[in-house]
């Protein structure tokens, strides 16, 4: 069953992180959910996240297609989790 795209954020010993966590067995966490929502290239998510949010600390896995990253603190985590969820609310994007 489909749901809206949905962002929550934590913190662990390494940054803050943020993801939809909602139904990891079906794939809501997928990294390539908010570039295809936003309509916009793989990379420039990544330059997004980089210069618009202060993400850093960027590693990709390619055997698993995963990316990861994190925030050094809650506010720049926050900003983009506020950003990802009223866009999606806004272009009712369903996952």
């Amino acid at each position: 069953m489909s749901h809206l795209l949905k962002f929550t954020e934590w913190e662990s010993p390494s940054g803050w992180h943020c993801n939809d966590v909602s139904d990891l067995a079906h794939g809501s966490g997928y990294w390539w959910h908010v570039p295809r929502m936003l309509n916009i290239k793989l990379t420039d998510y990544v330059l997004l996240l980089k210069n618009e949010f202060n993400a850093f600390d960027f590693y990709y896995e390619a055997q698993y297609n995963v990316l990861l990253w994190k925030w050094k603190n809650y506010a720049d985590c926050h900003k983009f989790v506020l950003f990802v969820n009223r866009e999606a609310k806004k272009r009712k994007f369903f996952i």
